[in-house]
């Protein structure tokens, strides 16, 4: 079931009351009537699920039924992806989020054709904040990822904790797979998962990173784009983790 983020300012037992954007989408778009159930996570990660009593398109009023019990957590996995040309970026920050990623970093490469440019930054935060968090509500996660500032490869791997193990999916790499990988590691390690533009990442780029620590891997024989790369390597986490939360 789909859930709705909502401050905690919202939730004064036995009601939700929710207002703004939100309000506006389950009454308008999504035609809510009194009567349905909804799940609803405060910002501090609290669970209800909520009977609609009153629906307006400015406002609407939830009895809480219950507070639920909160998702187990599962292995923090920060996405390094090299950002993308046009709509490709956006559909795979909404697939990334549905599929568990708990971090996102857009990173500038040797390769990148599309480079965030100052004026258009905030806007391109904002929309890319929408995405996931729209599809973080869509398939039922606690919160939506963390999206870092668009940095480079030394900056992605230098903010990563010391315990992260630095993963770099290279399409050559015939000696080591993913999904031979993550059984060995601990299911609380986290992970920093690099996938390269489309163009791949340069030598100089692979020599720095593996000398940073990173690990080539691969995710099968077969060669991939960019995009679906990174949604085969979060898939394999998500199945052998349990799901997103």
């Amino acid at each position: 079931m789909p859930v709705y983020f909502v401050d905690e300012s919202a939730v004064r037992p036995p009601v939700i009351t929710i207002q703004g954007e939100l309000a506006r989408h389950l009454a308008g778009a999504l035609r809510m009537q009194p009567g349905e159930h909804c799940s609803f996570i405060d910002s501090r990660e609290r669970r209800y699920l909520g009977e609609l009593t009153a629906v307006t398109p400015t406002k609407i009023v939830a009895t809480i039924l219950r507070e639920e019990p909160p998702a187990p957590p599962l292995r923090p996995v920060t996405l390094a992806q090299a950002i993308l040309k046009g709509h490709r970026m956006d559909w795979l920050l909404q697939k990334a989020a549905e599929l568990g990623a708990t971090r996102i970093v857009p990173l500038i490469t040797a390769r990148t054709i599309v480079r965030p440019r100052g004026e258009r930054l905030p806007a391109q935060t904002q929309r890319w904040t929408t995405i996931l968090r729209e599809a973080a509500q869509q398939s039922g996660r606690s919160r939506p990822p963390e999206l870092a500032h668009p940095c480079d490869l030394r900056s992605a791997f230098n903010d990563a904790t010391p315990d992260t193990m630095r993963l770099i999916l290279w399409d050559a790499e015939t000696r080591l797979t993913l999904g031979r990988l993550l059984p060995t590691l601990p299911v609380d390690r986290p992970l920093l998962i690099v996938v390269g533009p489309e163009g791949g990442l340069s030598p100089d780029e692979l020599a720095e990173t593996t000398a940073m620590g990173g690990c080539t891997v691969s995710v099968g024989r077969l060669t991939l784009r960019a995009e679906t790369a990174a949604l085969a390597a979060l898939a394999l986490v998500h199945g052998l983790s349990g799901g997103p939360s």
